[in-house]
């Protein structure tokens, strides 16, 4: 893995793991159209290495450019793909990693039969999500043939605070939820002590980070820091977690569900990746 502090910070954290550890090596030729299962299997158990750059814009509008490496499943990759498309209210949070969902989408169609077959990877945090991700590789299947599917679960690089947003619903409801969500979404796009390190490192890595800051500050409605190397990332983290928790907040109580039930829910820490096969 040459990925380091950078895309820890990314969102971004580096996915630790799959449903389905065993690993081999790729195949030499694209599985064919069989079941959904098989193709869901190659995917949980083929590795690969994709190259791709991060261009994000500095806050005088000029561009810079970090060229990463990723490497994982074929499954793990595209649920940091997914999480590499954050949307909220349908708009994205940020398109500097555009180059990983391309890398990733061109690894899967050469090791799947794309015809006949679309594979989702779908990360919703919370039920009713106005924040989620999502990427897709394949067309949509006709309407009027037999679909087979299979589901795996694989991690998002998110804290997954299941057993806190459960004792946040029985001690303060929604809002007790909403609050462990929110600042573990914060956490996982800037860990305090890596973000720290990054945003007073070299310029294109810190370029990065102030960018991310600032797509996320503007699009929650809170002002952002300008001092990330020193106070000023846990006192923006605060406050965005803040703004986020109104914002999930929001979205649990449109849900009619009840505070318990919304946590059983929560799904912070995974991506669902859907394989869909037909004749």
């Amino acid at each position: 893995m040459t990925s380091t502090v950078l895309d820890g910070v990314l969102c971004l954290l580096l996915i630790s793991g799959a449903v389905v550890t065993v690993t081999t090596a790729t195949p030499r030729e694209a599985t064919g159209e069989g079941r959904a299962p098989d193709v869901s299997s190659t995917l949980a158990t083929t590795t690969t290495s994709v190259n791709y750059t991060l261009e994000p814009t500095t806050g005088d509008g000029a561009r810079v450019s970090v060229d990463r490496t990723a490497h994982g499943t074929l499954a793990e990759l595209l649920a940091r793909a997914a999480v590499g498309r954050i949307t909220v209210d349908g708009r994205r949070l940020s398109h500097a990693r555009d180059g990983l969902g391309a890398a990733v989408a061109s690894a899967v169609r050469g090791a799947i039969q794309e015809n006949h077959t679309r594979v989702t990877a779908v990360w919703r945090p919370y039920p009713g999500p106005s924040i989620k991700g999502h990427v897709a590789v394949g067309a949509r299947p006709p309407p009027d043939v037999p679909v087979h599917a299979a589901t795996m679960t694989v991690s998002s690089g998110f804290p997954t605070r299941r057993d806190e947003t459960r004792d946040a619903a029985r001690a303060r409801g929604i809002e007790g939820v909403a609050d462990v969500v929110a600042e573990g979404f914060v956490e996982g796009l800037f860990p305090p002590t890596r973000t720290r390190v990054a945003a007073g490192g070299a310029r294109p890595v810190s370029a990065v980070i102030r960018h991310r800051y600032r797509q996320a500050t503007e699009r929650f409605g809170v002002g952002r820091s300008t001092r990330l190397a020193s106070g000023g990332v846990d006192d923006t983290n605060e406050r965005l977690a803040a703004a986020v928790s109104d914002r999930v907040a929001r979205d649990l109580g449109a849900t009619n569900a009840s505070a318990r039930a919304v946590s059983e829910r929560v799904g912070l820490g995974r991506v669902r990746i859907t394989v869909r096969t037909w004749p």
